[in-house]
């Protein structure tokens, strides 16, 4: 689904066009309120706040308390407490302290607001029942505020996952492809070896029945030395395939170690819940990796589409087949984080990654809401149980 990203200007300019608005619509209330005789104690504490609102992006930790303090101003021009603008205005500058500070500092700011509001209600206004009010005001705007961080922390904590999904991905498709080459450069040794080791062991055997024709003897001999040469090279070459650049090599992608991946995700607060049926096999690497592969492409998706919505995945082995199943429920936990270019190739991907293993795929929304990835890939020859999945 499309969605709409702010431009850095039009950021800088939203509080000073929400202080715009908080200033008119205290104008506006000053000017058809006929309880204060439409005099200053109501007009001017307005457009304090609503200035403060307006400059909040700057004065982060010290508008609230300036915001409550406006209360006097109405207090001490007889005015009997803050107008409904005012009070939304000081409402959002607590909010906005707890949404954008440090969790110490917003917590001060917004703990000093309370208590000003509450001194300011109990000792100057007419009814003391208008501290309680204040505090109301102020605690319902700190609890929203605190709502809004969390959102944020935990959006950022998605996308530096989703990253690091990406890294893992590419890890396990670059993994594949090295050791598929591997396994197609030990083919060709084999088939190609063998069949220059007999041409150089005929030549020999040829190069012996001519002990009259010493020119022919050398031709032979240096076709045998070339044969021997280029087999060499091809040991080399494969030896090269084999070798561990990057020190030890890095456990393979396992169904069996599939939670390890899925915790990164839960301590970041994505609800994820693994299942798993049947009894757990040793599957072939292919199948295994493949398996692991389409899991994690899919709950990447799930992070950058669905904003983390509650996913459950499963994985179910039958007689001759493991299904890998990943369905998110469509709400999310936090904002998806914003497009970072054109549309990805997953899909395609996945359907490349389990054509190979020979299985097939299914994509595709979920009656009432969210999304369903579900891979199944062959097993030919079932082989002993492996231990428990984690």
């Amino acid at each position: 689904m499309p969605r709409w990203t702010a431009s850095p200007s039009a950021r800088r300019l939203f509080w000073p066009a929400v202080g715009a608005l908080m200033g008119a619509l205290s104008v506006f209330e000053w000017s058809v309120d006929d309880f204060t005789g439409r005099d200053w104690p109501l007009l001017v504490p307005g457009l304090l706040v609503a200035a403060l609102v307006a400059l909040c992006r700057w004065l982060s930790a010290t508008a609230p308390v300036l915001g409550i303090l406006t209360v006097l101003v109405n207090l001490a021009g007889g005015a009997p407490g803050p107008g409904g603008a005012q009070l939304v205005g000081m409402g959002l500058l607590v909010g906005h302290a707890l949404a954008v500070l440090p969790p110490r500092r917003g917590v001060v700011s917004a703990g000093v607001s309370g208590a000003l509001a509450a001194v300011l209600g109990a000792a100057f206004a007419p009814n003391p029942w208008e501290a309680v009010f204040y505090l109301l005001v102020v605690g319902a705007s700190a609890a929203v505020g605190a709502l809004v961080a969390q959102s944020r922390q935990r959006a950022a904590r998605m996308q530096l996952l989703a990253a690091r999904l990406a890294e893992q991905q590419e890890a396990v498709a670059a993994a594949a492809t090295t050791a598929e080459r591997a396994r197609i450069a030990r083919e060709v040794h084999d088939s190609v070896a063998h069949a220059v080791s007999v041409m150089v062991l005929q030549m020999g055997g040829l190069r012996r029945l001519l002990p009259d024709h010493p020119e022919a003897q050398e031709v032979l001999l240096g076709l045998e030395r070339l044969g021997r040469d280029s087999v060499d090279e091809m040991r080399r070459v494969v030896g090269i395939l084999r070798e561990q650049r990057d020190g030890a090599p890095a456990p393979r992608p396992s169904l069996s170690r599939l939670d390890a991946v899925l915790d990164e995700l839960r301590t970041a607060g994505m609800p994820v819940e693994l299942t798993v049926t049947g009894e757990p096999v040793e599957l072939p690497q292919l199948v295994d990796v493949s398996a692991v592969r389409v899991v994690q492409e899919a709950l990447s998706n799930v992070v950058r589409h669905a904003g983390a919505a509650a996913t459950r995945v499963e994985v179910r082995y039958e007689p001759g087949a493991v299904t890998v199943t990943v369905t998110d429920d469509g709400r999310p936990r936090v904002p998806a984080p914003p497009p970072t270019g054109a549309g990805g190739h997953g899909q395609l991907h996945m359907r490349e990654r389990v054509a190979v293993a020979g299985g097939r795929l299914e994509v595709g929304p979920v009656r009432g809401g969210g999304y369903r990835v579900r891979a199944t890939f062959p097993v030919a020859v079932p082989s002993t149980p492996a231990g428990a999945v984690a």
